[in-house]
């Protein structure tokens, strides 16, 4: 009588051979994701630098001039009780996208500037930031990088 063995479970090779195929896949596919959430990062970081700069415009144009800039890192009271409200900035406050917080300046190199300071992302990242929203060189141009800030000029 000849008994048949059934065999359950893989070889060695088998998993090697998965766990190979495994390997070249995630190395294929890891820099289309780092890349798609660096630009994921970016557009959301221009979108919100977009609506900052509205709400400053706007206080511009109703006021005659830009808020004033008294203490670094704290924005003039009537932009958050009325101009930050009413285009929904809640996130000023917060680590912008690109890291880094969010600051107005008002006489620090420029006249006026809406500036990130000290992002966490690398010259890389920022370049393809300025690209979104300017010439994509960060020496030139309205979106500037001067020392560890990183200003959108709205007025030199």
């Amino acid at each position: 009588m000849k008994k048949t063995v059934c065999r359950s479970g893989m070889t060695l090779v088998e998993v090697l051979m998965t766990v190979t195929i495994i390997a070249v896949l995630s190395a294929v596919l890891m820099p289309a994701i780092s890349m798609a959430t660096r630009h994921r990062e970016n557009l959301q970081a221009a979108d919100r630098l977009r609506t900052a700069v509205s709400a400053f415009e706007l206080y511009a144009e109703e006021r005659g001039v830009y808020p004033t800039d008294k203490t670094p890192g704290v924005i003039p009271p009537e932009m958050s009780t009325y101009y930050f409200p009413y285009f929904k900035i809640d996130w000023w406050g917060e680590t912008t996208p690109i890291g880094g917080n969010w600051d107005w300046d008002a006489g620090y190199r420029f006249a006026y500037s809406i500036s990130i300071h000290a992002p966490a992302r690398g010259v890389k990242q920022l370049t393809d930031f300025d690209a979104l929203i300017d010439d994509g060189n960060l020496a030139t141009g309205k979106f500037r990088g001067v020392g560890n800030h990183y200003h959108y000029i709205l007025e030199e």
